[in-house]
């Protein structure tokens, strides 16, 4: 349906969990004083927004036809072909269009896998570096990212999780706006402006994954090999996992704004 699939498909080019994460412990040290975030902080999700416009642009103005489109074979011959389309009707040649589009978009999965193991090697120090003190070496922390990389690509489960991306990403971005809500009970401030939009991503996420949960079970098919039915069992069942968590944090999330919404009332300094 429409509903809720559509706000966990488009997600990168407007709210996501993944830039929550990156913005706050990456961007977040990037910045000299705390009035630079808007400009650097806004400004990279207006981009990223224009890219993704430029993106959807290439693909369905760049093809004349269906069959032209499906002929380019893949989102990455569609995006490069669409982009040397695009650029031809300011003077650029397709001929450098089309391998420049290609080259692009190389380097920006190349940009992001960077980050991703960046991420991923910062979440591990921070989530078991007390308990392993080994993982906080930066060494050991990205070795350990890429061999588990390495082990989803290499027996093929990526493309079985890869289908919560979406809601698990924008589930994150519930989640960062609930903690912007609570900052700004805690601080006296007017929250409606995030506290609104957190239900309808909380709630909209939540169906989504309820959604893709339900028809990864119902795709088990153990005639069809089992390899592909284990896939099915374990994205259903992460997808059930991501709603629990979810709704555990919610709740204690709407319970610590209610507590320090009480404490800005009576007056009560918010840090007690």
């Amino acid at each position: 349906p429409l509903w809720p699939i559509l706000f966990v498909t488009i997600a990168c080019g407007a709210i996501s969990g993944w830039h929550s994460l990156v913005s706050s412990s990456g961007t977040a040290r990037q910045l000299e004083k705390e009035g630079d975030a808007l400009f650097v902080g806004g400004g990279a999700m207006f981009l990223e927004m224009f890219l993704a416009v430029l993106s959807l642009l290439a693909a369905v103005v760049g093809a004349g036809s269906l069959a032209q489109y499906m002929e380019w074979g893949g989102r990455a011959g569609v995006f490069s072909n669409g982009l040397a389309v695009f650029l031809s009707h300011i003077g650029v040649p397709e001929t450098f269009g089309q391998p420049y589009g290609a080259v692009f978009l190389t380097l920006m999965a190349l940009t992001i896998m960077y980050l991703v193991v960046r991420f991923m090697r910062v979440a591990s120090a921070e989530f078991l570096g007390d308990r392993i003190a080994v993982l906080r070496n930066v060494h050991v922390g990205s070795l350990v990212a890429l061999v588990l990389s390495g082990i989803l690509i290499w027996t093929g489960f990526w493309s079985r999780i890869w289908v919560l991306f979406g809601g698990a990403n924008q589930l994150m971005a519930s989640l960062a706006l609930l903690i912007i809500t609570l900052w700004l009970v805690s601080k006296g401030k007017n929250y409606w402006w995030s506290f609104i939009p957190f239900i309808f991503m909380f709630v909209t996420t939540i169906g989504a994954l309820g959604i893709t949960g339900y028809k990864s079970f119902t795709a088990v098919d153990f005639a069809a090999g089992a390899a592909a039915a284990v896939g099915n069992i374990i994205a259903g069942g992460l997808a059930v996992v991501l709603i629990v968590c979810a709704l555990i944090l919610a709740v204690d999330g709407v319970r610590a704004i209610v507590r320090a919404a009480r404490r800005e009332e009576v007056g009560a300094p918010a840090g007690r």
